[in-house]
């Protein structure tokens, strides 16, 4: 199955509790993928600490193409997250509707 943005899987890992280890488990499993062949992207979805930037050595940004943002890529995984638009340190005081209307436009515009 498709979806319109022509993803054909995905995997989402989460968990209620900060500091478990999903960025980790991301990243690692991310490159995996990317290392035995398949397309691989990564969104970090942690509005509030993103670490992707940091676990995966990029720290620059994105630029634009047409209105929409062209990820970074490193590992041969292209890369999406709030910590490549925000200056390092800068807190994010975003609540509900706010949180929901970026993710969705990093799915709809990146």
């Amino acid at each position: 199955m498709t979806t319109g943005n022509g993803i054909r899987h995905s995997i989402a890992i989460s968990s209620g509790k900060g500091g478990v280890g999903k960025s980790t488990v991301s990243v690692n499993l991310a490159v995996a993928l990317a290392r035995s062949g398949a397309r691989t992207g990564l969104l970090d979805a942690d509005i509030y600490g993103p670490t992707i930037p940091i676990m995966t050595g990029v720290r620059r940004m994105p630029h634009t193409k047409d209105g929409k943002i062209v990820p970074l890529e490193a590992h041969g995984v292209r890369l999406m997250s709030l910590g490549f638009l925000m200056p390092d340190g800068t807190p994010t005081v975003w609540r509900g509707p706010m949180v929901a209307g970026a993710i969705q436009q990093f799915l709809r515009d990146v």
